[in-house]
């Protein structure tokens, strides 16, 4: 997969590849640099034990990473998910805690097929690497 075809996959998954790309001045290099770093950000597991051990701060940021970085890539579907648990959050703190760990399994399902695409690319990139070393 070259970049071409990831910017065409992730556009065909719901990330506004073109707008998020004017974000980095229509550097489409930059872009991908950053998108291929989204999953060190979707720590679903982590947003869990935050959750269950009610520690409001890191709760707090690590959606709120997680929602700035979605939104400044495009990746709109996480990025609304991540704002509704922010909103829920911060309407009810914990109060309502089954309702954000619904929140977080459906941003974790939308976040599905765009780490399967993020990871494919990262095996062609190491296949390439690799490949320019040994020959």
């Amino acid at each position: 997969m070259n970049q071409t075809q990831l910017i065409e996959q992730l556009s065909a998954a719901g990330v506004d590849t073109e707008k998020a790309i004017s974000r980095f001045m229509g550097n489409q290099d930059l872009f991908i640099s950053f998108i291929r770093k989204l999953p060190t950000y979707m720590k679903f597991d982590e947003m869990r034990t935050y959750l269950e051990q009610q520690n409001e701060e890191y709760f707090y940021m690590a959606v709120h990473n997680l929602k700035g970085t979605a939104g400044n890539l495009g990746v709109q579907s996480i990025f609304e998910c991540a704002q509704a648990i922010l909103v829920e959050f911060r309407t009810s703190n914990f109060q309502h805690s089954q309702k954000l760990n619904d929140l977080l399994s459906e941003a974790e399902a939308e976040s599905k097929q765009l780490s399967k695409i993020l990871i494919e690319y990262e095996q062609k990139v190491e296949d390439w690497t690799w490949n320019a070393i040994l020959y």
